[in-house]
């Protein structure tokens, strides 16, 4: 039995699919496939159904789940665990961050509250910067760490994948647009862009270019407040990352529409060479990546609440 096996079989529970776990760990899907196999041919047991829509926990699958759960949480904590008996940290840390992305709001507060208890005297500081800036900040020095979607714009730097995120349409709240909408069928429709220099607009042109077209672009905006405000009055749609945009559409402010199928981006953590790195900066890092690790559970209560609030926000849970 292997971590691996165990982080494959929660990915699964928590995001409904051998193929979204797949995607999501930057895998195969056959290659997840075989290490569910592996390990239910170890544990003698049938852990998923597996059908046409996705697959479903067994009984002892939901047993096994959980009991992981707790064993990978255990495992990450021992890096922190060993560290803060060591030495209490203290310094500054700078971190950098997309201010299209939702790292600000929904992530960043989650990984810092248990860091900024176990160590009260490291500062961070977060700046926003478009994602062709980011990773050149990291290069120069002037920024310790990024959290920044794919894809990467330099090669001077190490990086390693975090989370994905599912991108969604966004439109007017009177528009026409359906629940889910294809690629295809939006290439009459206008596009809001973001101004050059965000990752977003390459990853919006790739899905329109592999639909068939070329997005209409109409405006471009300087910010989400911005691009949020072009959408709402009508001018044209955007794509963006699901997480970014809930409030405003439990606020009736905008539509939001699912991509079918389904389309995501996946951050990373970027950072200089671990020569070069502080001791909390290290320690950050540790805590970024048990955050991500959670992600899949944390995004499924955000989508959860989401529903249950607003009968307007049509995603599937």
């Amino acid at each position: 039995m292997t971590l691996r096996q165990l982080e494959f079989l929660i990915g699964i529970a928590d995001l409904g699919s051998i193929s979204a776990c797949a995607e999501y760990y930057g895998v195969s899907q056959p290659a997840v496939t075989n290490q569910i196999r592996q390990l239910e041919a170890e544990l003698a047991t049938a852990l998923l159904i597996r059908n046409v829509h996705g697959a479903t926990l067994t009984d002892s699958g939901r047993r096994t789940v959980a009991q992981a759960k707790r064993v990978l949480q255990e495992v990450h904590r021992i890096p922190m665990a060993l560290e803060a008996s060591k030495q209490s940290l203290s310094g500054k840390i700078v971190l950098g961050v997309s201010p299209l992305s939702p790292v600000s709001v929904h992530h960043f507060p989650r990984i810092y509250r248990p860091f900024h208890k176990a160590f009260p005297d490291v500062q961070i500081d977060v700046v926003e910067l478009e994602a062709l800036n980011l990773t050149d900040q990291v290069a120069k020095s002037r920024v310790d760490l990024a959290l920044t979607p794919l894809p990467m714009f330099t090669t001077k730097v190490q990086y390693e994948l975090l989370w994905a995120e599912e991108l969604v349409v966004i439109s007017s709240a009177d528009g026409m647009l359906d629940d889910s909408v294809s690629m295809t069928s939006l290439q009459n429709e206008t596009f809001v862009f973001m101004k050059p220099g965000y990752s977003l607009n390459l990853t919006t042109a790739r899905l329109a270019q592999q639909a068939g077209f070329e997005p209409k672009v109409v405006v471009q905006a300087s910010s989400l407040h911005a691009l949020l405000g072009f959408v709402s009055a009508g001018i044209g749609i955007a794509i963006v990352p699901r997480d970014a945009v809930l409030l405003e559409a439990r606020a009736g402010f905008i539509n939001i529409s699912r991509l079918e199928p389904r389309a995501y981006r996946r951050f990373a953590l970027v950072y200089r060479n671990q020569p070069d790195m502080s001791p909390e900066v290290t320690m950050f890092m540790n805590y970024i990546r048990s955050y991500s690790d959670e992600f899949p559970r944390y995004r499924r209560h955000v989508l959860d609440h989401a529903l249950r609030t607003n009968k307007k926000i049509h995603l599937e849970r």
